[in-house]
């Protein structure tokens, strides 16, 4: 059994405004994390500095024990209130998070602290503390330091490689922190790509006629078929079910055997 925890202490200052529970087609960026949390943890709970902001969300809520601390306070206030040996701690702003990175994290765990090491970049806001930190991280910030890589560095940690996790997030979305607008429009477009395994196309006036398919669809803006891969890469203004996309293969005599 482990509790996750979820970071909502963050300011936003670099986003302009409050990037937590900004909505993000139809849901709140925090909500995406909460949901790929449940398919694998059995608790989850948030933490930070005002309950009230988040009460909408029916989770329950520990309050940062000291303020003004940063990323560090969170993870300290979750370690103190865990009933468990360790915890997963998980940043609120990264929308694109797969359950399955999350799961591998769980499998992987070495004490005292794991992480992600993505891209020559060190993840501590994706990691797993155990309960043994916590002298020493109270210590820490008792010093007044309030860096959560300088911590995990001083008291030692398990790194899991890039190379692990393009098994089963290749593109590495995962690990996309929504801080700025731009960072915004990023993950609005992958959010709007949908890429489909279609059988059935011998040519390349099939693969014309699949595409052709697919811009029948409400909501779809544009589509690439690539007839040697047999994929389909439509993209999309609204949210799009996937059984129209398949539908409207279908009744051209192709079909859609499954997502990329």
């Amino acid at each position: 059994m482990i509790e996750c925890f979820v970071l909502v202490g963050g300011e936003s200052r670099r986003f302009g405004g409050d990037k937590i529970l900004f909505p993000i087609k139809g849901k709140r960026c925090v909500e995406y994390i909460i949901d790929a949390l449940k398919c694998v943890c059995d608790e989850v709970l948030l933490v930070g500095k005002d309950p009230s902001k988040y009460s909408s969300l029916e989770l329950k809520f520990i309050k940062d024990i000291l303020v003004d601390q940063g990323a560090l306070i969170g993870i300290y206030t979750a370690l103190r209130s865990a009933k468990t040996d360790r915890v997963l701690i998980v940043s609120a702003d990264m929308p694109l998070i797969k359950p399955s990175v999350i799961r591998h994290l769980l499998d992987n765990y070495r004490e005292p602290i794991t992480i992600y090491c993505v891209k020559g970049k060190l993840y501590p806001l994706l990691g797993i503390y155990a309960r043994s930190v916590l002298k020493d991280l109270e210590t820490y910030i008792q010093r007044g330091n309030k860096k959560v890589i300088e911590f995990i560095k001083k008291v030692g940690y398990h790194c899991i490689t890039e190379e692990e996790v393009l098994q089963f997030d290749p593109e590495l979305h995962s690990f996309i922190n929504m801080n700025t607008k731009e960072d915004l429009q990023a993950i609005l477009k992958i959010m709007s790509t949908i890429k489909l395994k279609v059988s059935g196309m011998t040519c390349e006036h099939c693969a014309s006629m699949v595409r052709k398919a697919l811009l029948s669809v409400e909501g779809v803006e544009d589509a690439k078929v690539s007839l040697e891969k047999g994929e389909a890469e439509v993209i999309t203004y609204k949210d799009v079910p996937i059984e129209n996309l398949k539908k409207a293969v279908e009744e051209w005599g192709y079909k859609v055997v499954g997502e990329v």
